[in-house]
């Protein structure tokens, strides 16, 4: 026997539970990001116990998303090679399922998509029964992605209603971000937001939060967008500044987006932005001295080379090489310099001919953005052979006292001599 409809008083209740759960609820991760861009129910009302179905379209938000990868390459005539290559950022779907919440799931549950790429959607369906009662249900369309994100989307099912679904708007944000910015320099960032839902956002308001006061909005921290129609989008452009001792790392900005549906309700939804800080080292030449300070032909000599790093990341695997033409160590393997340090590059050779030297430093390290060389070109001077000059003039004073002793010495005995 079919059921009586429900009484008026469970119709509004119901419609102001939809008004508070049909709102989509966006996926808070990095660009790319995926949205349940749409769905359909089929048929539109169903009748207690019959079959229908639901049928959601997936979408990456992203229109452009890559990655350019650079690889150094052994030559084997002993040069290198270097292999550039953009891939484009895809979003891996590990599982896609339908939480009934009421409603029977019959089939295409735990249906595995598998990646998606920028712009890319795929459609989803699933085979539902019907509750046994009247009214309306809001069963879940849960999109599990790779590393725990998760995207969950509420679905009106009407069963046996008399009641009109309230069509709301829906804001999806694609954000577009640097793959990484050094700490001290400004960061970039743009948002497009697009209305993907069923009727305009009123009083659209965007706010803008840090996580860390390291990184601060240049821009306005508040943007007051007014009415988005559907269909239609805006787009922000965005800057911040970090400090040069900004930790480094990914560091997320908030965006708190408020807008009202067209029955006066206000809606926020929270968007996550990260910003990626990776630092770069700087070396260059602290100090040089050479021990003797005064070098001569021959000697052992011992440079040392204090190298300092004033860049935001430390160094690491740093080698350091000199092309004096002296026998001796010419490399010096220093290995790691983190920032604002400095560490000694030493070499022991032995001096050549005299002369004034001009020779080539080369230093070579590594940092996040890959390897680096710096080189400086120097002077070392070696002094000629010991002079006899020095020598002589001790050896003639010397004679000269012997011979003034010897003088005075004769005089006193010739005077004695006289007295006698």
């Amino acid at each position: 026997m079919r059921r009586t409809a429900a009484p008026p008083s469970r119709l509004l209740a119901a419609l102001c539970l939809l008004a508070l759960l049909t709102v989509p609820v966006p996926a808070v991760a990095e660009d790319p990001s995926i949205v349940v861009a749409d769905y359909a129910v089929s048929p539109a009302v169903l009748q207690p116990g019959d079959l229908g179905t639901i049928t959601a379209t997936i979408r990456n938000t992203a229109s452009t998303a890559s990655i350019t990868e650079t690889e150094n390459l052994d030559d084997p005539e002993g040069g290198s090679i270097t292999s550039t290559r953009s891939t484009d950022i895809t979003v891996n779907i590990e599982r896609v399922r339908l939480s009934g919440r009421g409603v029977e799931v019959l089939s295409g549950d735990s249906t595995r998509i598998g990646a998606i790429g920028p712009g890319e959607s795929v459609p989803v369906t699933f085979l539902v029964r019907a509750p046994a009662a009247d009214g309306v249900y809001f069963p879940e369309i849960w999109i599990e992605v790779t590393d725990g994100r998760s995207v969950r989307r509420s679905v009106p099912l009407n069963v046996n209603t008399q009641i009109a679904l309230l069509k709301k708007p829906g804001l999806t944000v694609e954000k577009t971000v640097p793959d990484s910015v050094n700490p001290g320099d400004d960061i970039p960032i743009r948002v497009d937001i697009r209305n993907d839902g069923l009727a305009r956002a009123d009083q659209v308001t965007v706010a803008v939060n840090s996580t860390s006061t390291s990184i601060m909005p240049r821009t306005p921290g508040t943007y007051h967008l007014g009415t988005l129609l559907r269909g239609r989008n805006t787009t922000l452009e965005m800057v911040f500044s970090s400090d040069r001792r900004a930790p480094l790392g990914l560091t997320p900005l908030v965006l708190t987006i408020t807008y009202a549906s067209p029955d006066g309700t206000t809606v926020s939804q929270t968007e996550t932005i990260g910003a990626r800080l990776r630092g770069r080292a700087d070396l260059g030449i602290a100090s040089l001295s050479t021990d003797p300070a005064r070098i001569a032909a021959g000697d052992p000599v011992s440079l040392v080379v204090r190298l300092e790093n004033t860049g935001t990341d430390s160094a690491n695997s740093v080698k350091a090489s000199v092309d004096l033409p002296f026998p001796g160590s010419l490399d010096a393997f220093v290995g790691r310099i983190e920032p604002n340090n400095d560490a000694p590059a030493v070499y022991a050779l032995e001096a050549g001919d005299p002369g004034t030297y001009a020779y080539n430093l080369s230093v070579q390290y590594e940092d996040d953005y890959g390897v680096h060389t710096h080189e400086e070109t120097l002077r070392l001077t070696v002094q000629g052979g010991s002079s006899p000059l020095p020598l002589l003039a001790v050896i003639v004073l010397a004679l000269a006292v012997v011979g003034a002793a010897w003088y005075l010495r004769r005089k006193r005995a010739g005077r004695a001599d006289a007295r006698g």
